[in-house]
């Protein structure tokens, strides 16, 4: 599976070398630049690669980790994002219960939901404890509207060898 990078974070760089080790090809874009990633990403394998973003826009699963003061202009010059997986990881978590199970709030997510209507927005919660994500099923949260799209991110995680636990189950 091609997966698609936005924007550089330790959450996507975290994916982005899980995504490589289980055979996916990995397209990376860092609208800031690219320097200060370029040995890291030559460490992850050949399965990885720096791209422009429109390149890294062509995945089946889009990884996005922008600012939301950005986030207009970083995709204005997307190509048609129809259908399309978009994973959200500006999300932390301070307190599970506190947190919204859908992509309606004001938030950075909701702002690229918004921007892009016709693609499927799932948000990935980041845990803001220093992030250690060992070889043992390490959970990480997610939520969305689309199940369908949900069930493809669950599945990518899980080649990830991570645990997904879809937010809206638990309120079930």
């Amino acid at each position: 599976m091609k997966i698609g990078i936005i924007g550089v974070g330790n959450i996507t760089l975290e994916l982005a070398n899980r995504s490589a080790q289980s055979g996916h090809e990995v397209l990376i874009s860092n609208p800031r630049g690219t320097s200060t990633i370029k040995d890291l990403v030559q460490n992850m394998g050949t399965n990885v690669k720096l791209v422009h973003t429109c390149e890294a826009a062509t995945a089946e699963i889009i990884i996005v980790f922008l600012p939301r003061e950005n986030l207009e202009v970083s995709i204005h010059d997307l190509p048609d994002m129809t259908g399309k997986i978009i994973l959200h990881t500006n999300n932390p978590i301070f307190n599970v219960n506190t947190i919204s199970s859908t992509t309606s709030d004001q938030s950075s997510c909701s702002l690229l939901a918004s921007l892009l209507p016709t693609s499927h927005v799932v948000k990935v919660f980041n845990p803001l404890e220093p992030i250690v994500m060992n070889h043992n099923r390490t959970k990480i949260f997610f939520t969305g509207e689309d199940q369908k799209a949900k069930n493809n991110v669950k599945a990518f995680l899980y080649t990830l060898n991570l645990s997904g636990i879809d937010l809206s189950e638990l309120n079930t």
